[in-house]
């Protein structure tokens, strides 16, 4: 079975900030911790021993944070929804995600939902924080993807095109800016869907925002196999510059992990030969090839 998690590329800080998200949202539970280990060092400079990434799920999203360095960082263009219909937890995440960071919509009255706020944390993650149920989209926290610069207008052609290659894809609601709204006039004001049994969020944004999809924050695809791997790698590529270790870019720009389930019991192994081994096999992949990560592993 496919299944989807949110990678947030991070400086040295997945520690704190898994640390700060497991202590505030409901159902919180971190999963597992990798180490960077010498042949990481060699690819990626950071110390042997320290965390690489903690993988955690939060209100039924999984998340994986990656201590990558300083190449890239979260921005707004991938936001984190938060739906809980309770006033006072609005209002306590509201006050711990603010703490050093930044509003980007302040906490208060809306059309579209009387308690609601938009808020940039201290690590430069975006949560929209909304007193409302998730209904049919059954998940606390979902991922919403802003299509704008070079993407502005085609959100809902990209979410067919991942839902035709995620399968499973199915709009749950979907809003349009009406007439007399300018630049927005016609483009996708709020779509909900749902896609290999994961829920999305998707809209447009014609202004210049000044930022776009980058690896900052990408879709982490587990597929069920190699086959299923290739599919999706097949339907997904889009930028051959940006292909490495199972990484891809996609014609939005947007950031893809496609990674065959089971990889991790090789390049995380408990055999420090083996995972050595199979890392720098991994290293020098673009889509990943996990019966050679086998065979790297057993030497």
């Amino acid at each position: 079975m496919t299944r989807i998690s949110a990678c947030i590329w991070s400086n040295g800080w997945a520690e704190d900030a898994a640390e700060l998200y497991s202590s505030l949202f409901p159902g919180a539970e971190i999963i597992d911790t990798a180490y960077f280990s010498k042949e990481c060092f060699e690819h990626h400079g950071q110390p042997e021993g320290t965390v690489m990434c903690i993988e955690l799920s939060l209100g039924g999203q999984d998340f994986m944070l990656l201590n990558g360095g300083p190449q890239f960082t979260p921005n707004p263009a991938i936001s984190f929804f938060v739906f809980i219909n309770d006033r006072a937890q609005i209002d306590r995440l509201w006050a711990a995600l603010a703490d050093g960071g930044k509003a980007m919509m302040e906490l208060g009255s809306y059309p579209w939902c009387e308690h609601y706020g938009w808020v940039e944390d201290r690590f430069g993650v975006s949560w929209q924080l909304m007193m409302a149920d998730p209904g049919e989209l059954k998940q606390t926290i979902v991922p919403a993807l802003m299509f704008t610069q070079g993407a502005a207008g085609k959100a809902e052609e990209a979410m067919a095109h991942y839902g035709e290659a995620l399968g499973g894809f199915r709009p749950v609601a979907v809003d349009h800016y009406p007439p007399g709204t300018g630049a927005n006039e016609g483009l996708l004001m709020h779509g909900q869907y749902t896609m290999a049994g994961q829920a999305f969020i998707a809209f447009d944004s014609p202004n210049d925002h000044g930022f776009g999809f980058t690896p900052g924050i990408s879709v982490q695809v587990h597929a069920s196999g190699q086959a299923q791997t290739d599919r999706i790698w097949d339907a997904l590529r889009h930028v051959p510059e940006a292909e490495q270790c199972g990484w891809l870019a996609d014609r939005y720009g947007l950031s893809w992990q496609v990674l065959p389930d089971g990889m991790s019991a090789y390049t995380n192994g408990p055999d420090d030969k083996g995972r050595a081994r199979a890392r720098e096999a991994m290293f020098a992949m673009k889509k990943i090839d996990i019966v050679a990560l086998k065979t790297a592993d057993e030497g």
